[in-house]
């Protein structure tokens, strides 16, 4: 086995990029520069008006508000705003809005939330502690509490009156923070989703012999923290980060902690980077931070829970802390801090950490017998299949290739058509080059954008998700993404025949190009 070795840690330099300003005369405005604080100005000035007034109001009911509640810059100079909406004072949950601009003040979509009937009672029969009750018979174990409210609960075919209850505690497999919404005026279960997104582990060591990942301290004493991307260290599973004497670290043992949170480290600090100089995105959270990792736990699982990435063994007691798992994690925090979060469809959660997952493996590029980009998920270790998934041909593993209006339950299962999307737009069906043929579902022939391109336009759709998001809805959202990116319609042409080639529709919303 190999020695990981971690050489002096060094220090990133972040750099935003330097503008050389021109001179304009005196009474004339100069247009904002990309990604400047008036570009950014201009954007959401934009957006906040046409939110408000004329044919992109959103405001449909009286009692109905809007409430601009993050902003995310994207590439070329594009800014994803998102707005949260009330009704007669009460939070609406999946009613929520998103609109791209641009920093010359241009709107260029505006993707509304599901309507609110006018009639919603907002007075409850249901006791609030009776809500709870019968929410705490949703999660196997509760530690607490975390949060109670009412609200106005949006679903797929009707809006309800509700009490949101917050539970904090475990699932049968892993930690839970269980959102449970209970009809507030009938007291049944309307609908919940878990922020904790568990999924099984892959990974392997990275290289070349030796990786420099950066971490803290000096004089005596390290640690394996990294001050550049705040929030992101490694630490031994119920116990502190990692320290040591040295700046060296890890054994090449795959079952040493040490040599686990080296991997992590690494493949957490390649998927910041890719994210930064790829997709335009300012850390892993957006808004230039991350979460710590925790290498240890005892199972055969790697999970995030709304706090940290944790990681587990495989069935040969090796951690999963390479790229892939890594990516795949941290991913679903990408999600969580994107707008629009939850998908409707369990499937886009996991298909959304296989695909940054995949782009964390392109961006870092390792040599065999590391982890190459191949699309495929945990082909490298020992958790009862191998791989575990196929993006590039989801049968292999037994999930569907093809979207159909009834989707496997298992969310991993469920990703299928969502993978095999990403690899039809970024490789094509038969790219050669060693690349494995993907099949279609339409028995079309295309050819890809690459990975990078493909990696921007989902992203761009995740940045105009809004509640209630499904397949279809992701095909529209991804849709007018590649429409902003691409004028020449080339890049939404290759989307949108992608979409057909795994059989998901287009609806009445769909955009068109030109």
């Amino acid at each position: 086995m190999n020695r990981r070795k971690l050489t002096i840690g060094s220090v990133l330099t972040l750099l935003a990029g330097l503008v050389i300003g021109t001179t304009t005369p005196s009474n004339a405005t100069a247009p904002p520069t990309p990604f400047s604080a008036a570009a950014r100005t201009a954007a959401i000035d934009a957006a906040d008006r046409a939110v408000a007034a004329g044919p992109n109001a959103l405001a449909k009911v009286p009692g109905e508000s809007y409430l601009r509640s993050l902003v995310t810059p994207w590439v070329d100079n594009l800014y994803s705003i998102a707005y949260t909406r009330t009704y007669r004072g009460l939070p609406v949950v999946g009613g929520d809005a998103a609109v791209l601009a641009d920093g010359t003040g241009t709107v260029h979509v505006v993707e509304p939330g599901s309507a609110v009937p006018a009639d919603v009672p907002t007075e409850p029969t249901v006791p609030a502690a009776v809500a709870e009750s019968t929410a705490r018979t949703r999660l196997a174990a509760v530690d607490r509490v975390d949060a109670r409210r009412l609200v106005v609960r949006v679903g797929p075919d009707a809006t309800r009156l509700a009490w949101e209850t917050v539970l904090i505690g475990r699932t049968d497999s892993a930690p839970g923070k269980l959102h449970v919404f209970v009809d507030a005026r009938t007291g049944a279960v309307l609908d919940s989703y878990d922020d904790v997104r568990a999924g099984t582990g892959h990974s392997k060591w990275n290289g070349p012999d030796p990786i420099t990942i950066t971490t803290a301290g000096s004089g005596g004493s390290y640690f394996m923290q990294d001050l550049t991307r705040p929030g992101l260290s490694c630490a031994r599973f119920n116990a502190g980060v990692l320290t040591k004497p040295v700046d060296d670290w890890g054994t090449g043992n795959p079952t040493s902690i040490e040599t686990g949170c080296v991997d992590s480290m690494w493949a957490a600090q390649k998927e910041w980077d890719m994210l930064r100089t790829w997709l335009g995105r300012n850390g892993h959270n957006g808004t230039g931070g991350t979460w710590p990792v925790v290498v240890g736990l005892n199972q055969v699982n790697a999970y995030f829970d709304d706090t940290k990435v944790v990681i587990g063994h495989d069935n040969r007691g090796q951690w999963l802390g390479a790229m892939d798992v890594v990516g795949h994690e941290y991913a679903h925090g990408i999600d969580k801090t994107s707008p629009g979060y939850p998908f409707a469809a369990p499937g886009l959660f996991e298909g959304t950490g296989d695909i940054f997952g995949a782009l964390t493996e392109a961006y870092a590029n390792e040599p065999p017998p590391f982890d190459v980009p191949d699309y495929t998920v945990g082909e490298m270790v020992d958790l009862g299949s191998n791989p575990l998934r196929y993006m590039y041909n989801p049968s292999l593993a037994g999930d569907p290739n093809c979207y159909a209006s009834t989707m496997p339950p298992e969310p991993h299962r469920a990703a299928g058509p969502l993978n095999h999307w990403f690899y039809l737009l970024a490789e094509g069906s038969n790219p050669g080059g060693g690349k494995p043929v993907s099949p279609t579902c339409n028995n079309t022939t295309l050819t890809g954008v690459g990975i990078q391109p493909a990696g921007k336009v989902f992203y761009g759709g995740l940045l105009l998700r809004t509640s209630g998001t499904n397949y279809p809805k992701v095909r529209r959202q991804t849709l007018y993404a590649a429409k902003a990116l691409d004028p020449t319609c080339a890049l939404f042409k290759k989307t949108r025949d992608a979409w057909n080639a795994v059989g998901v529709p287009a609806t009445a919303g769909d955009p068109t190009c030109p």
